[in-house]
């Protein structure tokens, strides 16, 4: 979705201030980051202030995602 952590936290302030301009909430404690890269980067992504939790997988609706791989299961 971006090439930068910084044109990432961008993206992420302009879905908040759209989230927060049609009352919809976000939870931190929900957001995860999950980074797809070659090279092993962290980025402190924040969310109204908020660091988002970086994970290196999870699981959405029935696929596995993580650094390495997507997968179905």
């Amino acid at each position: 979705m971006s090439g930068t952590s910084s044109e990432l936290q961008d993206l992420d302030n302009k879905l908040y201030d759209r989230a927060v301009a049609r009352r919809i909430e976000s939870s931190t404690e929900k957001s995860k980051i999950l980074l797809n890269s070659t090279t092993n980067i962290s980025a402190d992504i924040t969310i109204n202030g908020e660091k988002l939790e970086e994970v290196t997988s999870f699981k959405y609706l029935s696929a596995a995602l993580s650094k390495i791989s997507l997968r179905s299961e």
